[in-house]
């Protein structure tokens, strides 16, 4: 079971550690206390449906990613403030000032689903409506974001 979850959610996982923590070596630690974590509850991950387990999972890592900030004295910057991860640094900034200029609804749909890794279904409920609204902001601020940075 331990081997199935790995192989379905360690991308997610280190996805959402990344946008968390913003340093690769850090978020593989984040995943690597995750799974141990989850390691010692797997027997209650067997009788979940797979949506449920990619959200527990998800947040595990969050909360391992956060608990390394805390172990830093990193507690200022919370995870959605933080800047685009990116491999050109002046790109990572233009990406996150277009995001931070979205209207609030299209700004939690794009850092739900693009930055953290849920899916619609997740950003849906976390957010209180329609997966079908969650699609279509996400394709108005896709829209928007590619209008903004040409």
């Amino acid at each position: 079971m331990l081997e199935m979850l790995y192989r379905s959610y360690r991308t997610a996982m280190l996805q959402r550690a990344l946008g968390v923590l913003g340093d690769h070596a850090l978020a593989e630690d984040a995943v690597h206390e995750a799974f141990i974590r989850i390691s010692r509850h797997i027997r209650r991950f067997e009788s979940m449906k797979s949506d449920e387990c990619r959200y527990l999972c998800l947040t595990i890592v969050k909360n391992a990613a956060l608990n390394i900030l805390r172990d830093r004295g990193i507690t200022d910057e919370l995870p959605d403030t933080q800047r685009a991860v990116t491999g050109d640094i002046a790109l990572g900034i233009d990406i996150s000032d277009a995001i931070d200029a979205l209207e609030e609804g299209h700004r939690q749909v794009v850092l739900l689903r693009l930055r953290y890794g849920f899916d619609t279904f997740e950003t849906a409920r976390l957010l209180g409506i329609k997966p079908g609204t969650v699609r279509s902001r996400l394709n108005r601020a896709r829209k928007i974001l590619k209008e903004s940075l040409k």
